[in-house]
């Protein structure tokens, strides 16, 4: 599925390591933090945009542990930084939100799909 808007979607990180989601809950709001993926596991139109300069700081995300049955939400965060290398895409964040109760989320990322696009989620 396709969001046209960058108004209309965010980029949705998942991770598959409970280590990672206990150093996003140590570091709290207002750190900074990375996740890298590889090329193929990046949606085909995330990875263009990444590749073309689309994705700009600023650009919204979620992160999602995926390491259990149900995907949980664990963080929102804003892009600071893209590092592109011919290996993996380096996605360099700033924490806004730690979400410490459990949040499940929409159904897990599609097959080997760790980073994509969902639509933008709304304000409380």
């Amino acid at each position: 599925m396709e969001y046209k808007g960058q108004e209309d979607r965010m980029l949705q990180m998942a991770i598959k390591i409970q280590w990672t989601v206990d150093n996003l809950r140590t570091l709290g709001v207002g750190s900074m933090y990375h996740l890298a993926y590889r090329p193929n596991e990046i949606s085909y139109e995330v990875l263009v945009h990444v590749n073309t300069g689309q994705i700009k700081p600023g650009t919204k995300a979620e992160i999602v542990f995926i390491g259990e049955t149900q995907p949980v939400k664990v963080a929102e965060a804003i892009i600071e930084n893209i590092v592109t290398s011919k290996g993996f895409r380096r996605f360099d964040f700033r924490l806004l939100k730690i979400i410490t109760c459990p949040e499940m989320c929409s159904t897990k990322s599609h097959i080997g799909i760790l980073c994509r696009y969902i639509p933008a989620q709304t304000d409380d």
